[in-house]
């Protein structure tokens, strides 16, 4: 690494910190004035904090392309301002190679992504839905969303609470024949997972036989139900939106819900988005080198920000766009978070070419 790449480095990283700090406070701010309409006297002011500081690692992660577009804009419009730009540029730095001086704090955010996204934000995520809803309604908080409904070939379950352990609570199953006929229920009070023999421990229920003769129960105080489905992905379906999962949770989801033939556009399309991340962040770093060498060269700071925010929801939108286009219109989820990253890409390689 160079003097000058040292150079760009820096004041990328100090920069770009300093504006994912300054964004992740704004919204943290926001988010907390959301929870504080919470109308529950058992959910506080002591208890919203402690959900925003749990859910932080997300929001964090989820702020971070935005800070570093921000932040990006931010330095080479400095460097711009000081002309220190135009003695790259004439010392022989092409805009690729001013690119290449940015790409070491792009890594390092990359990393610092990744560890957000796939090691610390889904296990304090699920910590913090499960409290949340805790103190909202207590101890029968999946129960009062309905349960959590799972359908496996033939059979439709629902679960009434999940606790800290994996263990379920209430559970009820719903056996059909080929012609969709209710044939059997089975209701539990609790069951647990064997994870070497792969299968779910039934605790003191009643079986249920529905056949031509009427309905027959029998009482059991144990069955098994063999299925492979972890308490982890139950957890995962319980409480926890495809945006908040890591890949390797995306990845059981989407096997899962194609097993059972159940739409998985939502999970992929989150799945994609967090593979693409490194295409997303050097599109928008090129896009800030590309603005910033053309039509922001002789603006101000202030013009610069008020550019890179608009620009920033610009992307967002078309996201936000092709995300339910995908589903709506049976785009791959491929193409639809392409397409966003592409337009970027392709605005800021024409400008760079005209510009060079």
């Amino acid at each position: 690494m160079t003097t000058v790449d040292r150079y760009i480095t820096a004041h990328a990283l100090k920069t770009t910190l300093f504006v994912v700090l300054a964004l992740v406070l704004l919204i943290s701010l926001f988010n907390l004035f959301e929870e504080l309409e919470e109308d529950r006297g058992t959910y506080g002011f002591i208890e919203a904090v402690t959900y925003i500081l749990q859910t932080l690692p997300r929001r964090t992660d989820e702020i971070l392309v935005y800070g570093i577009f921000l932040g990006y804009l931010i330095t080479l419009g400095r460097l711009a301002e000081n002309n220190e730009v135009t003695i790259f540029r004439v010392s022989g730095m092409s805009p690729m190679r001013i690119m290449g001086a940015l790409m070491p704090s792009m890594l390092i955010w990359l990393i610092v992504s990744i560890g957000l996204a796939e090691f610390l934000a889904p296990a304090s995520e699920r910590v913090a839905q499960v409290q949340k809803l805790k103190h909202l309604y207590g101890d029968d908080a999946l129960n009062h969303r309905g349960g959590l409904w799972l359908r496996v070939d033939q059979m439709y379950m629902q679960v009434r609470a999940i606790d800290e352990t994996g263990k379920i609570h209430g559970v009820s199953q719903y056996w059909l024949d080929e012609d969709k006929i209710l044939v059997e229920t089975i209701q539990a009070e609790t069951g647990t997972y064997d994870a070497d023999a792969g299968q779910w421990n039934l605790v003191n229920g009643t079986r249920t036989i529905l056949d031509e003769e009427g309905a027959r129960m029998e009482p059991f105080r144990a069955r098994t139900w063999e299925y492979d489905i972890t308490p982890e992905l139950l957890a995962a379906q319980a409480f926890l939106e495809a945006n908040k999962m890591s890949l390797l949770d995306l990845n059981r989801q989407i096997d899962f819900a194609r097993s059972q033939h159940i739409g998985v556009n939502e999970y992929e399309l989150t799945f994609w988005s967090r593979i693409l991340k490194p295409l997303t962040y050097f599109g928008l770093a090129l896009f800030a080198l590309a603005v910033v060498l053309g039509p922001l060269r002789e603006v101000g700071m202030g013009v610069r920000i008020t550019f890179g925010i608009f620009a920033g929801l610009g992307f967002k939108y078309l996201q936000d766009l092709f995300a339910p286009a995908a589903i709506v219109f049976s785009i791959p989820a491929l193409l639809a978070i392409l397409i966003p990253i592409g337009v970027y890409w392709g605005v800021a390689i024409h400008l760079l070419k005209r510009n060079a």
